[in-house]
């Protein structure tokens, strides 16, 4: 296998160990954003879940009733999720890929979502994967998405392990581990990209936004808080030029 530090390689090492991981594992609780989220999805919509992993979502949603699309780099998490909802009776459309090239036609989903995974890209590539996230949303359609901020006791440690030499900066507010030595579990060989609310909104300015927030919550040692932005979006009814 390649080396950790290629992502389709690290992604397996973390997904074939099986789909029980306690928090993304097939049978993990949903995360309550999609929960409260999964609500304003019209009956029976078709959802894609870009990052599947093992299909924590994939199997809430197709639980619920609606149809469910996912990708996601590791072919291991895409055959776990399938495995999952083959077990479950959970129709499931996959496939093995990046999010940055969606291999669906335009205007084919009611609603799209990305729970902690498109931070995991240089900025460039996370517009890139939020033009095609537009592109197969019909129009109207949903999208629900988090990502990394600033205002946290993690983007801190980021700062102060850059300014030892730990870890590397690839451009603003953008974090890698290359060290070799990271546990199969770790996914600090792929990039984090944290973010303000400035550019949030800049990131989703091909949506139409309707809501937005800071879901923080307390470190255990009381250093500071811990969380994500969370993104409530649209894409609107009416077509627009991206990224004017």
């Amino acid at each position: 296998m390649a080396a950790k530090s290629d992502e389709r390689a690290g992604w397996e090492l973390i997904w074939r160990r099986g789909s029980d991981h306690p928090r993304y594992g097939s049978s993990a609780a949903p995360d309550p954003v999609v929960v409260e989220w999964a609500g304003s999805i019209p009956r029976q919509g078709f959802v894609l879940d870009l990052g599947c992993g093992v299909g924590r979502h994939m199997v809430y949603l197709g639980e619920r009733g609606f149809r469910i699309a996912g990708v996601d780099i590791s072919p291991s998490g895409i055959r776990l999720t399938r495995q999952t909802c083959a077990d479950r009776k959970i129709d499931f459309e996959a496939f093995v890929s990046d999010m940055n090239t969606l291999p669906w036609a335009d205007e084919t989903f009611d609603a799209a979502l990305s729970i902690s995974t498109i931070h995991h890209n240089r900025r460039e590539r996370i517009i890139q994967t939020l033009t095609e996230v537009r592109r197969v949303l019909k129009p109207g359609g949903l999208f629900l998405a988090d990502f990394p901020c600033t205002d946290t006791i993690d983007y801190c440690q980021m700062r102060g392990q850059v300014a030892l030499g730990q870890l590397a900066e690839l451009e603003r507010n953008t974090f890698i581990d290359h060290r070799p030595d990271l546990d199969d579990m770790d996914d600090g060989f792929l990039p984090h990209h944290y973010c303000d609310e400035a550019d949030v909104r800049d990131l989703l300015d091909a949506f139409e936004i309707t809501k937005l927030w800071p879901s923080l919550r307390a470190s255990r040692d009381g250093a500071g808080v811990r969380g994500k932005w969370v993104a409530s979006a649209r894409r609107p009814p009416a077509g627009r030029k991206l990224y004017e």
